[in-house]
């Protein structure tokens, strides 16, 4: 090896050798950037978590977004509720570009927390997405069912024995649901709005057959309730959340807030993934039919 050669060679080395340290240098600051706005995000779920059991129109605007994000973690729904309450449809930039949209100039990016798996350990990183308002994508008209509709998709699920009565076991009108008959009743002569709302809440209370009857669990089917009528576009007049359980306002840990309120989440995925499929496969009855089949 002649003398430029090993001058050349060890120049390499040492440009390397900078390079490599250089791209440590920037990943730590990376990682800094991403741990400073993961504890930021973090701060900002805590005083949400508090906020929005100590505000009843806050609650129901958290409830407006899970009805639309249900996908989403209670924590994001938050952060989404905290950047663009009236978000319908969120998705990173480069998500909106693959579908051939661009966002829109001066668009403010909402931060969510995405979770990542590395060595069989779940780490969450801060990620930026926009909604579909701040792009220049179409907003796509909402299907919107009747309220006969949603009450023939949960009749069709319901497992209970069901009778129509005039007025029911309470002495009230509406629905009820008699767990020792496991019998859900229906009263005759109501608005089908009314029915509707009044038969999600009693259709939850079948499915929860057997757990405790608690003020918790009574607030949790309201809830579902509501975002099932907001959903679905279903009136929405007459819920109202002034006075939230005892167990989430006097609630001292806002994990604890938000593991209540996961339950919600849940429950409400379920029933809305399950009436989805009913309506999914309606329309292939309904075009079956049109085609002669």
């Amino acid at each position: 090896m002649n003398e430029k050669t090993k001058i050349n060679n060890d120049l390499n080395d040492i440009f390397e050798q900078g390079k490599s340290k250089n791209n440590n240098y920037n990943n730590q600051n990376k990682w800094k950037e991403q741990n400073e706005k993961r504890k930021e995000l973090y701060k900002k779920i805590t005083d949400a978590s508090f906020n929005i059991v100590k505000d009843s129109n806050l609650f129901k605007e958290y409830l407006n977004v899970l009805s639309r994000f249900y996908k989403y973690s209670v924590g994001n729904c938050m952060l989404i509720l905290e950047s663009e309450p009236n978000a319908k449809q969120i998705k990173s930039e480069q998500d909106w570009i693959d579908k051939g949209y661009d966002k829109l100039e001066g668009a403010k990016a909402i931060i969510i927390l995405e979770p990542n798996k590395s060595n069989g350990k779940i780490y969450y990183n801060p990620k930026e997405e926009y909604d579909i308002s701040q792009t220049n994508a179409p907003i796509p008209k909402e299907k919107n069912y009747t309220a006969r509709e949603i009450t023939s998709a949960l009749f069709t699920m319901c497992k209970a024995e069901r009778e129509v009565v005039d007025i029911l076991p309470n002495g009230e009108k509406g629905s009820q649901y008699v767990e020792s008959e496991n019998k859900l009743y229906i009263c005759k002569g109501l608005k089908p709005e009314y029915v509707a709302k009044t038969v999600i809440q009693e259709f939850l209370k079948s499915e929860m057959q057997g757990m405790e009857q608690s003020e918790m669990n009574e607030f949790k089917t309201y809830c579902i309730s509501y975002m099932m009528c907001r959903k679905y576009g279903i009136d929405v007049t007459g819920f109202e959340f002034t006075e939230l359980p005892q167990e989430l306002v006097n609630q001292k840990d806002s994990k604890n807030i938000r593991q209540e309120l996961e339950g919600i989440r849940q429950d409400f995925e379920t029933l809305s993934t399950k009436v989805n499929e009913y309506f999914i496969q309606e329309e292939k009855i309904k075009k079956n039919k049109e085609q002669g089949r």
